[in-house]
């Protein structure tokens, strides 16, 4: 089984959140951070042939199949937004390795 991409390495900006579940106990989770409605949201999912979902309350909610590995998502939205709290939540399969990163976009 291939190691998760270091999503760090991958996507460059100012990181608002960043979770990588790397021993694969989590098939769901949580957390909140803070960007506008320009942001760039990186996963990896590895070890499953199930999908990891993610979704935020800004409206992103996408599908990736785990065994297509590493991708990203950009919502890039003019005029940009002021800053505000947003939920962020990873369904993954039972079993998956998993890692998100989201970044803000200048």
């Amino acid at each position: 089984m291939r190691p998760l991409a270091d999503l760090k390495e991958r996507v460059k900006g100012k990181v608002v959140l960043s979770y990588a579940d790397e021993k694969a106990e989590r098939s769901s989770w949580t957390a909140e951070a803070r960007f506008s409605n320009g942001y760039v949201v990186a996963v990896d999912c590895v070890g499953f042939e199930g999908k990891l979902k993610v979704i935020t309350t800004s409206g992103l909610n996408f599908l990736r199949k785990c065994i297509d590995g590493y991708t990203t998502v950009t919502v890039d939205n003019y005029p940009r937004k002021p800053l505000k709290n947003h939920q962020v939540t990873v369904h993954a399969p039972p079993g998956a390795k998993w890692a998100v990163l989201i970044v803000r976009l200048p």
